[in-house]
Protein backbone atom coordinates (compact mmCIF):
# COMPACT_ATOMS: atom_id res chain seq x y z
CA UNK A 1 0.00 0.00 0.00
CA UNK A 2 1.58 3.24 -1.09
CA UNK A 3 1.66 6.18 1.31
CA UNK A 4 0.14 8.58 -1.21
CA UNK A 5 -2.68 6.20 -1.99
CA UNK A 6 -3.93 5.65 1.54
CA UNK A 7 -3.93 9.34 2.34
CA UNK A 8 -6.03 10.40 -0.64
CA UNK A 9 -9.54 9.51 0.50
CA UNK A 10 -11.40 11.79 -1.88
CA UNK A 11 -10.87 13.61 -5.15
CA UNK A 12 -12.75 16.21 -7.13
CA UNK A 13 -11.99 18.41 -10.09
CA UNK A 14 -14.33 21.28 -10.88
CA UNK A 15 -14.42 23.67 -13.80
CA UNK A 16 -15.86 26.62 -11.93
CA UNK A 17 -17.68 27.47 -8.76
CA UNK A 18 -20.72 28.31 -10.87
CA UNK A 19 -20.92 24.76 -12.22
CA UNK A 20 -20.59 23.24 -8.77
CA UNK A 21 -23.41 25.33 -7.36
CA UNK A 22 -25.77 24.67 -10.24
CA UNK A 23 -25.25 20.90 -10.65
CA UNK A 24 -28.10 18.63 -9.69
CA UNK A 25 -27.57 16.66 -6.52
CA UNK A 26 -26.85 13.39 -8.25
CA UNK A 27 -23.69 14.98 -9.63
CA UNK A 28 -22.62 17.04 -6.63
CA UNK A 29 -19.18 16.66 -5.09
CA UNK A 30 -17.62 18.90 -2.49
CA UNK A 31 -14.15 19.94 -3.67
CA UNK A 32 -11.20 19.04 -1.48
CA UNK A 33 -8.72 20.62 -3.88
CA UNK A 34 -8.99 24.29 -4.78
CA UNK A 35 -7.39 23.81 -8.19
CA UNK A 36 -9.71 24.46 -11.10
CA UNK A 37 -9.57 22.18 -14.12
CA UNK A 38 -7.27 24.46 -16.12
CA UNK A 39 -4.70 24.28 -13.31
CA UNK A 40 -4.94 20.53 -12.84
CA UNK A 41 -3.61 17.70 -15.04
CA UNK A 42 -0.26 19.47 -15.30
CA UNK A 43 2.03 17.19 -13.30
CA UNK A 44 2.51 13.48 -12.61
CA UNK A 45 1.38 14.18 -9.04
CA UNK A 46 -1.94 15.54 -10.32
CA UNK A 47 -2.55 12.35 -12.29
CA UNK A 48 -1.52 10.11 -9.41
CA UNK A 49 -3.81 11.89 -6.94
CA UNK A 50 -6.74 11.63 -9.36
CA UNK A 51 -6.22 7.88 -9.79
CA UNK A 52 -5.66 7.27 -6.08
CA UNK A 53 -8.94 9.01 -5.33
CA UNK A 54 -10.78 6.29 -7.25
CA UNK A 55 -9.94 3.76 -4.54
CA UNK A 56 -11.65 5.64 -1.72
CA UNK A 57 -14.84 7.02 -3.28
CA UNK A 58 -17.72 5.40 -5.10
CA UNK A 59 -18.29 1.70 -4.49
CA UNK A 60 -15.26 1.21 -2.17
CA UNK A 61 -16.68 3.89 0.11
CA UNK A 62 -19.82 1.84 0.72
CA UNK A 63 -17.81 0.05 3.40
CA UNK A 64 -17.78 3.34 5.30
CA UNK A 65 -21.30 4.73 4.65
CA UNK A 66 -24.09 4.47 7.20
CA UNK A 67 -27.51 6.11 7.48
CA UNK A 68 -28.09 9.01 9.88
CA UNK A 69 -24.59 8.70 11.35
CA UNK A 70 -23.65 6.88 14.52
CA UNK A 71 -23.23 3.17 15.04
CA UNK A 72 -25.35 1.68 12.29
CA UNK A 73 -25.01 -1.08 9.70
CA UNK A 74 -22.72 -0.07 6.87
CA UNK A 75 -24.07 0.23 3.33
CA UNK A 76 -22.49 -3.11 2.42
CA UNK A 77 -24.75 -4.74 5.04
CA UNK A 78 -28.07 -3.32 3.85
CA UNK A 79 -28.89 -6.05 1.33
CA UNK A 80 -28.24 -8.83 3.84
CA UNK A 81 -30.48 -7.13 6.38
CA UNK A 82 -33.25 -6.73 3.79
CA UNK A 83 -32.95 -10.47 3.08
CA UNK A 84 -33.67 -11.28 6.73
CA UNK A 85 -30.69 -13.61 6.74
CA UNK A 86 -28.78 -11.10 8.88
CA UNK A 87 -30.08 -8.99 11.75
CA UNK A 88 -29.18 -5.51 12.94
CA UNK A 89 -29.39 -5.94 16.73
CA UNK A 90 -29.40 -2.20 17.47
CA UNK A 91 -32.71 -1.54 15.66
CA UNK A 92 -32.69 2.22 16.02
CA UNK A 93 -32.81 3.20 12.35
CA UNK A 94 -35.84 3.58 10.09
CA UNK A 95 -34.33 1.36 7.41
CA UNK A 96 -33.75 -1.57 9.77
CA UNK A 97 -37.23 -1.43 11.25
CA UNK A 98 -38.90 -0.98 7.88
CA UNK A 99 -36.96 -3.95 6.49
CA UNK A 100 -37.89 -6.24 9.39
CA UNK A 101 -41.55 -5.20 9.20
CA UNK A 102 -41.66 -5.42 5.37
CA UNK A 103 -42.72 -1.78 5.15
CA UNK A 104 -41.47 -1.19 1.63
CA UNK A 105 -42.37 2.45 1.06
CA UNK A 106 -40.32 5.36 -0.20
CA UNK A 107 -40.44 7.21 3.08
CA UNK A 108 -38.61 4.38 4.86
CA UNK A 109 -36.06 3.57 2.18
CA UNK A 110 -35.42 6.94 0.52
CA UNK A 111 -32.53 8.11 2.78
CA UNK A 112 -30.72 4.81 2.25
CA UNK A 113 -31.27 4.91 -1.51
CA UNK A 114 -30.03 8.50 -1.63
CA UNK A 115 -26.79 7.62 0.13
CA UNK A 116 -25.80 4.86 -2.27
CA UNK A 117 -27.02 6.63 -5.43
CA UNK A 118 -24.96 9.72 -4.62
CA UNK A 119 -21.85 7.71 -3.81
CA UNK A 120 -22.05 5.70 -7.03
CA UNK A 121 -22.22 8.85 -9.11
CA UNK A 122 -19.33 10.39 -7.18
CA UNK A 123 -17.28 7.36 -8.22
CA UNK A 124 -18.44 7.69 -11.83
CA UNK A 125 -17.62 11.40 -11.87
CA UNK A 126 -14.09 10.77 -10.64
CA UNK A 127 -13.57 7.98 -13.15
CA UNK A 128 -14.86 10.13 -16.03
CA UNK A 129 -12.39 12.88 -15.17
CA UNK A 130 -9.53 10.36 -15.20
CA UNK A 131 -10.61 8.68 -18.45
CA UNK A 132 -11.06 12.01 -20.24
CA UNK A 133 -8.13 14.05 -18.95
CA UNK A 134 -5.28 11.58 -18.49
CA UNK A 135 -4.89 11.11 -22.31
CA UNK A 136 -4.23 14.88 -22.61
CA UNK A 137 -1.06 14.49 -20.52
CA UNK A 138 1.26 13.36 -23.32
CA UNK A 139 4.71 14.71 -22.61
CA UNK A 140 3.98 14.63 -18.87
CA UNK A 141 3.28 10.90 -18.62
CA UNK A 142 4.61 8.15 -20.87
CA UNK A 143 2.19 6.14 -23.00
CA UNK A 144 2.23 3.10 -20.73
CA UNK A 145 1.34 5.19 -17.69
CA UNK A 146 -1.47 6.95 -19.55
CA UNK A 147 -2.94 3.63 -20.66
CA UNK A 148 -2.68 2.19 -17.17
CA UNK A 149 -4.35 5.17 -15.51
CA UNK A 150 -7.18 5.19 -18.06
CA UNK A 151 -7.66 1.46 -17.51
CA UNK A 152 -7.99 2.01 -13.77
CA UNK A 153 -10.58 4.70 -14.46
CA UNK A 154 -12.56 2.31 -16.65
CA UNK A 155 -12.46 -0.36 -13.97
CA UNK A 156 -13.95 1.92 -11.34
CA UNK A 157 -16.52 3.36 -13.72
CA UNK A 158 -17.62 -0.18 -14.54
CA UNK A 159 -17.66 -1.10 -10.85
CA UNK A 160 -19.94 1.87 -10.07
CA UNK A 161 -22.33 1.24 -12.95
CA UNK A 162 -22.53 -2.45 -12.05
CA UNK A 163 -23.58 -1.52 -8.52
CA UNK A 164 -26.05 1.07 -9.83
CA UNK A 165 -27.78 -1.22 -12.31
CA UNK A 166 -28.13 -3.99 -9.73
CA UNK A 167 -29.58 -1.63 -7.14
CA UNK A 168 -31.75 0.64 -9.28
CA UNK A 169 -32.26 -0.96 -12.70
CA UNK A 170 -32.46 1.71 -15.42
CA UNK A 171 -30.21 4.64 -14.51
CA UNK A 172 -28.78 7.75 -16.22
CA UNK A 173 -25.66 6.93 -18.24
CA UNK A 174 -22.97 9.59 -17.89
CA UNK A 175 -19.78 8.74 -19.77
CA UNK A 176 -17.89 12.05 -19.71
CA UNK A 177 -17.27 14.81 -17.17
CA UNK A 178 -19.59 17.80 -17.20
CA UNK A 179 -17.82 21.07 -17.99
CA UNK A 180 -21.02 23.14 -18.07
CA UNK A 181 -24.64 22.75 -17.08
CA UNK A 182 -25.64 22.01 -20.67
CA UNK A 183 -27.09 18.51 -21.02
CA UNK A 184 -26.88 17.83 -17.32
CA UNK A 185 -30.37 16.33 -17.08
CA UNK A 186 -30.13 12.71 -18.19
CA UNK A 187 -32.95 10.23 -18.68
CA UNK A 188 -32.73 6.69 -17.39
CA UNK A 189 -30.93 4.32 -19.76
CA UNK A 190 -32.32 0.77 -20.00
CA UNK A 191 -30.48 -1.70 -17.77
CA UNK A 192 -29.50 -3.87 -20.75
CA UNK A 193 -27.66 -0.90 -22.28
CA UNK A 194 -25.93 -0.18 -18.96
CA UNK A 195 -24.70 -3.78 -18.89
CA UNK A 196 -23.40 -3.46 -22.45
CA UNK A 197 -21.57 -0.26 -21.49
CA UNK A 198 -19.98 -2.01 -18.50
CA UNK A 199 -18.97 -4.93 -20.72
CA UNK A 200 -17.36 -2.55 -23.21
CA UNK A 201 -15.28 -0.84 -20.51
CA UNK A 202 -14.17 -4.10 -18.95
CA UNK A 203 -13.40 -5.96 -22.16
CA UNK A 204 -11.15 -3.10 -23.26
CA UNK A 205 -8.97 -3.60 -20.20
CA UNK A 206 -9.46 -7.32 -19.46
CA UNK A 207 -8.26 -8.27 -22.95
CA UNK A 208 -5.53 -5.64 -23.33
CA UNK A 209 -2.16 -5.13 -21.68
CA UNK A 210 -2.66 -1.74 -20.00
CA UNK A 211 -3.05 -3.46 -16.63
CA UNK A 212 -0.33 -5.72 -15.22
CA UNK A 213 -0.96 -9.46 -15.10
CA UNK A 214 -0.20 -9.65 -11.39
CA UNK A 215 -1.95 -10.49 -8.14
CA UNK A 216 -3.61 -7.56 -6.36
CA UNK A 217 -1.16 -7.24 -3.47
CA UNK A 218 1.82 -7.96 -5.70
CA UNK A 219 0.75 -4.88 -7.66
CA UNK A 220 0.73 -2.61 -4.61
CA UNK A 221 -3.06 -3.05 -4.19
CA UNK A 222 -3.80 -1.36 -7.53
CA UNK A 223 -6.12 -2.68 -10.24
CA UNK A 224 -4.77 -5.64 -12.21
CA UNK A 225 -5.78 -7.55 -15.32
CA UNK A 226 -7.09 -10.53 -13.25
CA UNK A 227 -9.17 -8.09 -11.22
CA UNK A 228 -10.77 -6.64 -14.36
CA UNK A 229 -11.47 -10.18 -15.57
CA UNK A 230 -12.94 -11.10 -12.19
CA UNK A 231 -15.32 -8.16 -12.20
CA UNK A 232 -16.41 -9.03 -15.73
CA UNK A 233 -17.08 -12.63 -14.62
CA UNK A 234 -19.30 -11.24 -11.85
CA UNK A 235 -21.08 -9.00 -14.36
CA UNK A 236 -21.78 -11.90 -16.72
CA UNK A 237 -23.11 -14.09 -13.90
CA UNK A 238 -25.53 -11.37 -12.80
CA UNK A 239 -26.49 -10.64 -16.42
CA UNK A 240 -27.34 -14.31 -16.96
CA UNK A 241 -29.98 -14.17 -14.22
CA UNK A 242 -32.90 -11.91 -13.38
CA UNK A 243 -34.02 -9.36 -14.30
CA UNK A 244 -32.28 -9.45 -17.72
CA UNK A 245 -32.29 -13.26 -17.88
CA UNK A 246 -29.40 -13.47 -20.33
CA UNK A 247 -29.33 -17.22 -19.77
CA UNK A 248 -26.97 -19.68 -21.40
CA UNK A 249 -24.98 -17.13 -23.39
CA UNK A 250 -24.01 -15.20 -20.29
CA UNK A 251 -23.50 -18.22 -18.03
CA UNK A 252 -21.03 -19.36 -20.69
CA UNK A 253 -19.34 -15.97 -20.72
CA UNK A 254 -19.16 -15.96 -16.92
CA UNK A 255 -17.52 -19.38 -16.85
CA UNK A 256 -15.11 -18.52 -19.65
CA UNK A 257 -13.99 -15.29 -18.01
CA UNK A 258 -13.60 -16.96 -14.62
CA UNK A 259 -11.48 -19.66 -16.23
CA UNK A 260 -9.20 -16.97 -17.67
CA UNK A 261 -8.52 -15.80 -14.12
CA UNK A 262 -7.94 -19.38 -13.00
CA UNK A 263 -5.61 -20.28 -15.86
CA UNK A 264 -3.78 -16.95 -15.55
CA UNK A 265 -2.04 -18.37 -12.50
CA UNK A 266 -1.79 -15.16 -10.47
CA UNK A 267 -4.30 -16.18 -7.81
CA UNK A 268 -4.87 -19.35 -5.79
CA UNK A 269 -6.60 -20.66 -2.67
CA UNK A 270 -4.75 -20.50 0.61
CA UNK A 271 -4.26 -24.09 1.89
CA UNK A 272 -5.92 -25.48 -1.22
CA UNK A 273 -5.46 -29.10 -0.14
CA UNK A 274 -7.35 -28.51 3.09
CA UNK A 275 -6.88 -26.13 5.99
CA UNK A 276 -6.77 -26.48 9.76
CA UNK A 277 -9.23 -24.99 12.22
CA UNK A 278 -6.61 -23.07 14.20
CA UNK A 279 -5.39 -19.50 14.37
CA UNK A 280 -3.31 -20.02 11.23
CA UNK A 281 -6.12 -21.48 9.13
CA UNK A 282 -6.75 -20.19 5.62
CA UNK A 283 -9.76 -18.27 6.90
CA UNK A 284 -7.76 -16.49 9.57
CA UNK A 285 -5.10 -15.63 7.01
CA UNK A 286 -7.82 -14.25 4.74
CA UNK A 287 -8.90 -12.06 7.65
CA UNK A 288 -5.47 -10.68 8.46
CA UNK A 289 -3.53 -10.80 5.21
CA UNK A 290 -2.27 -7.92 3.13
CA UNK A 291 -0.18 -10.15 0.92
CA UNK A 292 -2.06 -13.34 -0.02
CA UNK A 293 -2.82 -13.98 -3.68
CA UNK A 294 -6.22 -15.43 -2.75
CA UNK A 295 -7.35 -11.80 -2.45
CA UNK A 296 -8.20 -10.40 -5.89
CA UNK A 297 -9.56 -7.10 -4.54
CA UNK A 298 -9.91 -5.62 -1.06
CA UNK A 299 -10.97 -2.37 0.57
CA UNK A 300 -7.82 -1.04 2.21
CA UNK A 301 -7.46 0.18 5.78
CA UNK A 302 -4.49 1.11 7.95
CA UNK A 303 -5.34 2.87 11.19
CA UNK A 304 -1.94 2.36 12.79
CA UNK A 305 0.14 4.05 10.12
CA UNK A 306 -2.26 6.34 8.23
CA UNK A 307 -5.29 6.94 10.47
CA UNK A 308 -7.60 5.34 7.89
CA UNK A 309 -9.37 2.77 10.04
CA UNK A 310 -11.78 -0.13 9.69
CA UNK A 311 -14.79 0.41 11.98
CA UNK A 312 -16.20 -3.10 11.50
CA UNK A 313 -14.65 -4.52 14.72
CA UNK A 314 -17.16 -2.67 16.92
CA UNK A 315 -19.95 -4.13 14.76
CA UNK A 316 -18.61 -7.67 15.05
CA UNK A 317 -19.61 -8.52 18.59
CA UNK A 318 -22.63 -8.22 20.90
CA UNK A 319 -23.15 -5.19 23.12
CA UNK A 320 -22.78 -7.35 26.25
CA UNK A 321 -19.04 -7.58 25.53
CA UNK A 322 -18.78 -3.92 26.45
CA UNK A 323 -19.48 -4.95 30.06
CA UNK A 324 -16.87 -7.70 30.25
CA UNK A 325 -14.30 -7.29 33.03
CA UNK A 326 -10.84 -8.79 33.27
CA UNK A 327 -9.21 -10.23 36.40
CA UNK A 328 -8.35 -6.72 37.64
CA UNK A 329 -11.98 -5.60 37.15
CA UNK A 330 -11.08 -3.42 34.18
CA UNK A 331 -13.14 -3.30 31.01
CA UNK A 332 -11.81 -5.80 28.48
CA UNK A 333 -12.78 -3.71 25.47
CA UNK A 334 -12.82 -0.02 24.79
CA UNK A 335 -14.33 0.46 21.32
CA UNK A 336 -13.67 3.52 19.17
CA UNK A 337 -16.87 5.24 20.29
CA UNK A 338 -19.55 4.73 22.90
CA UNK A 339 -21.28 1.65 21.48
CA UNK A 340 -20.38 -1.91 20.53
CA UNK A 341 -23.03 -4.09 18.94
CA UNK A 342 -23.67 -6.81 16.39
CA UNK A 343 -24.89 -5.02 13.26
CA UNK A 344 -24.94 -8.13 11.09
CA UNK A 345 -25.96 -11.15 13.16
CA UNK A 346 -26.27 -14.25 10.93
CA UNK A 347 -29.61 -16.07 11.03
CA UNK A 348 -29.78 -19.58 12.44
CA UNK A 349 -30.79 -20.94 9.03
CA UNK A 350 -27.23 -20.21 7.94
CA UNK A 351 -25.38 -21.13 11.13
CA UNK A 352 -27.25 -24.43 11.54
CA UNK A 353 -26.75 -25.51 7.92
CA UNK A 354 -22.97 -25.98 8.02
CA UNK A 355 -21.88 -29.63 8.17
CA UNK A 356 -20.09 -30.66 11.40
CA UNK A 357 -16.81 -31.15 9.52
CA UNK A 358 -16.98 -27.73 7.85
CA UNK A 359 -14.09 -25.72 9.25
CA UNK A 360 -15.87 -22.47 8.44
CA UNK A 361 -18.50 -23.14 11.14
CA UNK A 362 -15.90 -23.84 13.82
CA UNK A 363 -14.98 -21.44 16.58
CA UNK A 364 -12.91 -18.43 15.52
CA UNK A 365 -13.00 -19.11 11.80
CA UNK A 366 -15.91 -17.02 10.47
CA UNK A 367 -17.83 -16.79 13.76
CA UNK A 368 -17.21 -17.15 17.49
CA UNK A 369 -18.91 -17.25 20.87
CA UNK A 370 -16.02 -17.50 23.31
CA UNK A 371 -13.16 -15.16 24.14
CA UNK A 372 -10.43 -15.34 26.78
CA UNK A 373 -8.96 -11.98 27.71
CA UNK A 374 -5.30 -11.17 28.35
CA UNK A 375 -5.70 -11.88 32.10
CA UNK A 376 -7.12 -15.35 31.49
CA UNK A 377 -10.80 -14.65 32.18
CA UNK A 378 -13.14 -16.50 29.81
CA UNK A 379 -16.20 -14.76 28.36
CA UNK A 380 -19.17 -15.98 26.30
CA UNK A 381 -21.31 -13.97 23.91
CA UNK A 382 -25.11 -14.15 24.01
CA UNK A 383 -25.13 -14.52 20.20
CA UNK A 384 -22.40 -15.42 17.75
CA UNK A 385 -19.89 -12.73 16.90
CA UNK A 386 -18.40 -12.22 13.47
CA UNK A 387 -14.81 -13.36 13.89
CA UNK A 388 -13.93 -12.33 10.34
CA UNK A 389 -14.22 -8.68 11.47
CA UNK A 390 -13.04 -9.09 15.07
CA UNK A 391 -9.85 -7.12 15.75
CA UNK A 392 -8.63 -7.60 19.30
CA UNK A 393 -6.14 -4.74 19.22
CA UNK A 394 -8.72 -2.33 17.88
CA UNK A 395 -11.32 -3.13 20.53
CA UNK A 396 -8.86 -3.22 23.44
CA UNK A 397 -7.23 0.08 22.49
CA UNK A 398 -10.30 2.10 21.59
CA UNK A 399 -9.63 2.74 17.91
CA UNK A 400 -10.63 1.54 14.47
CA UNK A 401 -8.83 -1.45 13.01
CA UNK A 402 -6.19 -2.23 10.40
CA UNK A 403 -7.63 -5.25 8.58
CA UNK A 404 -8.59 -4.90 4.95
CA UNK A 405 -12.01 -6.15 3.82
CA UNK A 406 -11.93 -8.65 0.92
CA UNK A 407 -14.30 -7.72 -1.91
CA UNK A 408 -13.34 -10.43 -4.44
CA UNK A 409 -11.51 -13.66 -3.59
CA UNK A 410 -10.26 -16.51 -5.75
CA UNK A 411 -12.80 -18.83 -4.12
CA UNK A 412 -15.56 -16.74 -5.71
CA UNK A 413 -13.97 -17.09 -9.14
CA UNK A 414 -13.93 -20.88 -8.73
CA UNK A 415 -17.62 -20.83 -7.83
CA UNK A 416 -18.53 -18.51 -10.71
CA UNK A 417 -16.82 -20.96 -13.06
CA UNK A 418 -18.64 -23.83 -11.35
CA UNK A 419 -22.07 -22.24 -11.67
CA UNK A 420 -21.57 -21.11 -15.25
CA UNK A 421 -20.44 -24.57 -16.29
CA UNK A 422 -23.15 -26.37 -14.34
CA UNK A 423 -25.88 -24.27 -15.92
CA UNK A 424 -24.56 -24.97 -19.42
CA UNK A 425 -24.23 -28.74 -19.16
CA UNK A 426 -20.52 -29.08 -18.31
CA UNK A 427 -21.13 -30.67 -14.93
CA UNK A 428 -17.89 -32.59 -14.52
CA UNK A 429 -15.79 -29.45 -14.81
CA UNK A 430 -18.28 -27.59 -12.61
CA UNK A 431 -17.86 -30.14 -9.81
CA UNK A 432 -14.09 -29.87 -10.16
CA UNK A 433 -14.14 -26.15 -9.36
CA UNK A 434 -16.81 -26.49 -6.66
CA UNK A 435 -14.89 -29.25 -4.93
CA UNK A 436 -11.74 -27.17 -4.68
CA UNK A 437 -13.63 -24.81 -2.40
CA UNK A 438 -15.28 -27.66 -0.50
CA UNK A 439 -12.04 -29.58 0.08
CA UNK A 440 -10.32 -26.52 1.49
CA UNK A 441 -13.16 -26.26 4.04
CA UNK A 442 -12.81 -29.92 5.08
CA UNK A 443 -15.76 -31.27 3.07
CA UNK A 444 -16.02 -34.30 0.81
CA UNK A 445 -16.42 -33.95 -2.94
CA UNK A 446 -19.84 -33.10 -4.32
CA UNK A 447 -21.21 -35.72 -6.71
CA UNK A 448 -24.64 -34.23 -7.46
CA UNK A 449 -25.90 -33.27 -10.89
CA UNK A 450 -28.75 -31.22 -12.33
CA UNK A 451 -30.64 -28.90 -10.00
CA UNK A 452 -29.03 -30.50 -6.95
CA UNK A 453 -25.62 -29.39 -8.25
CA UNK A 454 -26.86 -25.81 -8.77
CA UNK A 455 -28.28 -25.83 -5.23
CA UNK A 456 -24.96 -27.09 -3.89
CA UNK A 457 -23.07 -24.27 -5.63
CA UNK A 458 -25.47 -21.62 -4.30
CA UNK A 459 -25.13 -23.08 -0.81
CA UNK A 460 -21.36 -23.07 -1.11
CA UNK A 461 -21.43 -19.38 -2.05
CA UNK A 462 -23.46 -18.63 1.09
CA UNK A 463 -21.21 -20.78 3.31
CA UNK A 464 -17.98 -19.35 1.87
CA UNK A 465 -18.98 -15.66 1.80
CA UNK A 466 -21.40 -15.09 4.70
CA UNK A 467 -19.69 -11.84 5.71
CA UNK A 468 -18.60 -10.62 2.27
CA UNK A 469 -22.05 -9.39 1.18
CA UNK A 470 -22.84 -11.71 -1.74
CA UNK A 471 -26.23 -13.07 -0.67
CA UNK A 472 -28.47 -10.19 -1.78
CA UNK A 473 -27.04 -10.27 -5.30
CA UNK A 474 -27.56 -14.04 -5.40
CA UNK A 475 -31.19 -13.68 -4.33
CA UNK A 476 -31.79 -10.95 -6.89
CA UNK A 477 -30.30 -12.82 -9.84
CA UNK A 478 -31.76 -16.25 -9.05
CA UNK A 479 -35.07 -15.14 -7.46
CA UNK A 480 -34.38 -17.99 -5.02
CA UNK A 481 -34.12 -17.93 -1.22
CA UNK A 482 -32.37 -20.40 1.10
CA UNK A 483 -34.47 -22.44 3.51
CA UNK A 484 -33.31 -25.03 6.04
CA UNK A 485 -32.68 -28.52 4.67
CA UNK A 486 -31.73 -30.54 7.72
CA UNK A 487 -29.70 -29.46 10.75
CA UNK A 488 -25.94 -29.50 10.10
CA UNK A 489 -26.56 -31.23 6.79
CA UNK A 490 -24.29 -28.96 4.78
CA UNK A 491 -27.33 -28.31 2.58
CA UNK A 492 -29.83 -25.54 2.01
CA UNK A 493 -33.02 -25.70 -0.02
CA UNK A 494 -33.22 -22.81 -2.50
CA UNK A 495 -36.88 -22.09 -3.26
CA UNK A 496 -38.71 -19.41 -5.28
CA UNK A 497 -38.55 -16.09 -3.45
CA UNK A 498 -42.27 -15.37 -3.83
CA UNK A 499 -43.24 -18.45 -1.80
CA UNK A 500 -40.16 -18.74 0.43
CA UNK A 501 -40.18 -18.60 4.20
CA UNK A 502 -38.28 -15.37 4.85
CA UNK A 503 -36.29 -15.10 8.05
CA UNK A 504 -36.55 -12.35 10.68
CA UNK A 505 -39.60 -10.47 9.47
CA UNK A 506 -39.42 -9.23 12.25
CA UNK A 507 -36.52 -10.76 14.18
CA UNK A 508 -37.33 -14.25 15.36
CA UNK A 509 -40.34 -14.58 13.07
CA UNK A 510 -40.39 -16.33 9.70
CA UNK A 511 -42.92 -15.03 7.18
CA UNK A 512 -43.84 -16.38 3.75
CA UNK A 513 -43.54 -13.94 0.86
CA UNK A 514 -42.14 -11.14 3.04
CA UNK A 515 -39.92 -9.78 0.23
CA UNK A 516 -42.00 -8.63 -2.76
CA UNK A 517 -40.19 -8.61 -6.08
CA UNK A 518 -40.24 -4.82 -6.35
CA UNK A 519 -38.15 -4.59 -3.15
CA UNK A 520 -35.21 -6.18 -4.98
CA UNK A 521 -34.57 -2.72 -6.46
CA UNK A 522 -34.17 0.44 -4.44
CA UNK A 523 -36.54 3.34 -5.13
CA UNK A 524 -35.12 6.20 -7.18
CA UNK A 525 -34.29 8.83 -4.53
CA UNK A 526 -36.87 11.61 -4.33
CA UNK A 527 -34.20 14.32 -4.26
CA UNK A 528 -32.87 13.08 -7.58
CA UNK A 529 -36.31 13.00 -9.17
CA UNK A 530 -37.01 16.53 -7.95
CA UNK A 531 -33.62 17.87 -9.08
CA UNK A 532 -33.58 16.12 -12.45
CA UNK A 533 -36.81 16.57 -14.47
CA UNK A 534 -35.66 13.84 -16.88
CA UNK A 535 -36.13 11.22 -14.14
CA UNK A 536 -39.83 10.87 -14.81
CA UNK A 537 -40.65 7.38 -13.54
CA UNK A 538 -40.22 5.71 -10.16
CA UNK A 539 -39.30 2.04 -9.92
CA UNK A 540 -42.51 -0.05 -9.93
CA UNK A 541 -44.06 -0.88 -6.58
CA UNK A 542 -42.55 2.01 -4.62
CA UNK A 543 -45.33 4.27 -3.45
Amino acid sequence: MKRSKIYIAAFCIITSSTLLSSCTKFLEEDPLDTKISSQFWKTPADAESAVNGLYFGGVPYLNNIDVDGGWTPKATMWGGIMSGLFVDKRKDRTFTNASENSTYNIESFNPTAQKIWAEYYIGISRANFVITNIPTMEGILDAAKINNYVAQGKFFRALAYFALVKDFGDVPLIDAPFTSTEGIYKERTPAADIYRFIEQDLLSIAEGDALPNKAFYANGAYVTKPLAQSLLAQVYLQWAGAPLNGGTEYYTKAADMAQKVISGGQHALIDAAGTTNGNNSAFNVIKTTKSSNEIIYAKEYNMTSYNVGNSYPARSIGAEAFQWKDAANNNVFRPAGDVMYNAYLPANVLLDSYAPSDIRRMEKQFFFRNYTDATGVAHTLNNVGNWLWFDESSLRNGRDGDYNIPMIRFAEILLIAAEGLARTGREGDARGYLNQVRRRAGLSNETASGDALIQSILTERFHEFPLEFKIWDDIRRTRLYPEANGAQSGRLKWVPLASATIQNKPEGTAKTGAIPEHALLWPIPLNEMQANPALKTQNPGWN
